[in-house]
């Protein structure tokens, strides 16, 4: 499966030439965003379904936004003087495995709140981080070439995402689809860990 997914970037990354360091980032941010694309375009009749109003759908995810915002803020000097802060990275996919396992068995409004909570903190964790692991990787030269496949890639796949995402919950349910996401999610923190420090 993994392979499969490797040959689908490789044929749709136009500059084959960027190393190895930003492809790893590419292939496993995509896979963040797939997953997490499964899911975001529904997330309003998911709080229907476990009892909220669409007002409150709009209130938990300002939650979720709010406090990743002022976190990012509050980490990013902090964040700074982390030296391995690739280490971030995986463990803002860890916290998400942990977000998308409570999605999974939510159950009230109340553990819904606490959930965004917890996702804004992995967002204030792992995205800095991985805007600067990534930056580091990047040429002045091509700088914006390199950026360039990050958030093309990105684009492409939060649309198939979206596209599969209604199909998956409508066949396999909410449950199946949110455990499915927290496995890959942590494979993802477990696969960063686990790579030479000196390859990020």
């Amino acid at each position: 499966m993994i392979s499969i997914i490797q040959k689908i970037f490789a044929s749709i990354l136009p500059n084959q030439k960027i190393n190895k360091s930003l492809k790893i980032l590419i292939f496993t941010n995509s896979i963040l965003v797939l997953i997490t694309g499964l899911f975001a375009p529904f997330y309003a009749v998911f709080v229907q379904h476990i009892g909220g109003t669409i007002a409150f759908a709009g209130l938990s995810w300002a939650i979720f936004s709010i406090v990743a915002g002022l976190l990012i803020l509050l980490f990013s000097q902090w964040e700074l003087k982390i030296k391995e802060q690739e280490l971030l990275i995986a463990l803002g996919y860890f916290l998400r495995g942990g977000v998308f396992f409570s999605y999974a068995f939510m159950t009230n409004t109340t553990q819904l709140l606490v959930t965004q909570v917890l996702w804004g903190v992995a967002v204030s964790l792992g995205t800095p981080a991985f805007d600067a692991v990534y930056t580091s990787h990047t040429s002045k030269e091509n700088a914006i070439s390199e950026w360039g496949e990050w958030e093309g890639v990105a684009a492409i796949v939060t649309g198939i995402a979206a596209m599969l995402g209604g199909i998956f919950i409508q066949t396999f349910g909410y449950p199946v689809i949110f455990i499915l996401m927290a496995a890959i999610s942590v494979g993802l923190g477990l696969y960063i860990w686990s790579l030479p420090r000196e390859l990020l």
